[in-house]
């Protein structure tokens, strides 16, 4: 929520969601517990929110997915729901963009 209102407050950026990944099992840090449970504490987390979702994408993989393949998995899944792209400085496109 603070990371939202101070994204605001700047000027620069208008805030339409929030996402919460929790990583696959298979991470490998030491006394992580399950993502089944993990899934669940997040989920129960963010019912309150209108704004920030669980998404399990990254639990469901065959292993652990880099950060750069998460990301594309939300960039690529924001596409589709908004018709919209992520700004990116390297690749200049004419589509709507979201800061």
């Amino acid at each position: 929520e603070r990371a939202r209102d101070y994204l605001h407050k700047t000027g620069h950026f208008i805030v339409i969601g929030g996402i919460v990944s929790p990583v696959h099992d298979s991470y490998g840090k030491t006394g992580l517990v399950s993502s089944r449970h993990r899934l669940t504490m997040c989920q129960l987390a963010v019912q309150s929110s209108d704004w920030i979702r669980v998404d399990p994408w990254e639990c469901y993989q065959d292993t652990w997915q880099t950060t750069c393949s998460v990301l594309e998995h939300h960039r690529d899944l924001m596409k589709r729901v908004t018709g919209c792209i992520l700004s990116n400085v390297n690749t200049p496109s004419i589509t709507p963009v979201i800061g």
